[in-house]
């Protein structure tokens, strides 16, 4: 059997491309294409690692959307968080809704998608309508010629979607239906279901975890708990892998750190948590008042998307204090979208080495949580407006719906100020378990274990859909 990936982005590369999955899928049976936008660097790249194993890589052709395509299905997306804030009881939802557009077209667009998703939020069955009436639209692109094309080419007997948010989602899927190809998606991340962006509709769905299966059906009832299926995420499991992981004293010497201090790993968000240079440098200071002898290094780690300059006065102002080591992701010289940003396969080696080596992980409700209870080290979350008059409130995210699965759980650790740095940071190197002592009973919410094995239970699972 043949199985289309259909791989969107950077992100899709680094969490199942770059994983066992490909392998686990020919075990399984199936002859894998790769059907992608990404740029031509990140597929020499993905030859390297995975060449030898695929069947076929094709570019899909540039996806312009209409005018009037993007008004449905933004309208669609305002009408479902309505309905989402509705149902979870939960007034962070409406954060998802992007209000700071720039310009006439954007404002516009986010205006018009306002009025019609006030009214459709009103039934549900409307929504569903639009639903149909935006994939309509979809269908009348030009795109699809092409695209049916090449699914005629390739003759796949099922296409996998590896982020359901990505706006080509759409048209592939939809020219899959017409086709008769069965389709499915995996679930993007932990947090991505509330948010209203599932693009499309499809046979099955792959999901982190039971918490996030029955939220799919509680948001969207029309999707059967019999197409949705517990597989976890492959993201986790090149920490298993012990050609990535390096001796301390290897890895500490090859980014100049120091093997007797412990260490402190702030990993940063991307631009959508404007503050992030001020809790670094809060920290820095705070670390600073310790005696030097006794003063724990920083392990930096951009977020890999985050293509600004924001943290460089603080990393000159504190150079030593504070080692970075910047992700191995790279863009096209031609493009500072950070769509088209991919990583290396060597950022797997950096990333594991960072979160084995490192004692103690601080930043603001990230999943680094996760990556660091792998291990089953501490993470201390920061839980403090850093400026004055902050339009972020951070008392806002922590009520964002994925952090609900943590209710009862004493999963991290807080720093609810700046005074909080030392004792918390003290605590968690002298005595971890003091620090979060749940991590990994949440994590074992949040995603299917054991986590080395989730690229065959995804394999596996996609085999028994096509099987039926």
């Amino acid at each position: 059997m043949k199985i289309v990936l259909l791989v969107p982005d950077g992100v899709a590369v680094r969490n199942y491309i770059y994983s066992d999955f490909v392998e686990e899928l020919i075990k399984s049976g199936f002859e894998v294409v790769l059907y992608h936008q990404i740029p031509d660097a990140a597929i020499t790249e993905i030859k390297k690692i995975k060449g030898s194993l695929l069947l076929d890589i094709v570019k899909i052709s540039e996806f312009k959307e209409h005018f009037l395509g993007r008004i449905l299905k933004e309208s669609i997306v305002y009408a479902r968080l309505l309905q989402n804030k509705k149902k979870l009881k939960n007034d962070t939802i409406l954060q998802f809704w992007n209000r700071n557009q720039k310009g006439f077209k954007r404002l516009t667009l986010l205006r018009i998608s306002e009025f019609f998703g006030y009214f459709l939020s009103k039934s549900y069955s409307m929504i569903l309508k639009f639903e149909t009436f935006y994939d309509q639209n979809v269908l009348r692109n030009s795109i699809t010629t092409s695209i049916q094309k090449d699914l005629q080419k390739i003759q796949p007997d099922y296409i996998l979607n590896l982020h359901q948010r990505a706006l080509i989602s759409a048209p592939v899927m939809n020219v899959a239906k017409q086709l008769s190809i069965p389709t499915g998606t995996v679930i993007f991340s932990w947090d991505n279901i509330p948010k209203a962006r599932l693009v499309s509709k499809y046979d099955h769905y792959f999901v982190w975890s039971d918490l996030m299966k029955n939220e799919l059906h509680l948001l969207y009832p029309e999707i059967s708990l019999n197409q949705v299926f517990v597989t976890g995420t492959p993201q986790f499991e090149f920490y298993f892998k012990a050609h990535f992981l390096k001796s301390k004293a290897d890895f500490f010497k090859k980014f100049g750190l120091d093997l007797n201090k412990k260490t402190i790993c702030f990993s940063a968000n991307d631009t959508s948590s404007p503050y992030e240079q001020h809790y670094f440098e809060d920290l820095c200071e705070a670390l600073m008042k310790i005696e030097a002898d006794e003063r724990p290094q920083i392990l930096f780690r951009k977020c890999p998307v985050d293509t600004t300059h924001r943290f460089d006065v603080v990393l000159e102002r504190y150079k030593e204090l504070v080692v970075s080591i910047a992700p191995d992701w790279r863009m096209p010289d031609d493009d500072n979208s950070f769509v088209y940003i991919y990583p290396s396969y060597d950022d797997y080696e950096l990333l594991a080495n960072t979160v084995l080596h490192s004692d103690v992980v601080i930043n603001l409700g990230s999943t680094m949580a996760h990556d660091f209870a792998v291990f089953n080290k501490p993470c201390l979350y920061l839980n403090y407006d850093p400026v004055s008059n902050s339009i972020f409130k951070v008392k806002e995210v922590y009520q964002f719906q994925h952090f609900r699965s943590m209710n009862d759980l004493e999963a991290v650790g807080w720093i609810n100020s700046k005074s909080d740095f030392i004792p918390k940071i003290e605590a968690a190197l002298s005595n971890p378990e003091s620090i979060g002592k749940d991590r990994q009973q949440w994590m074992q919410r949040i995603v299917n274990y054991p986590l080395q094995e989730n690229s065959t239970h995804l394999a596996q699972a996609i085999k028994r859909c096509t099987s039926v």
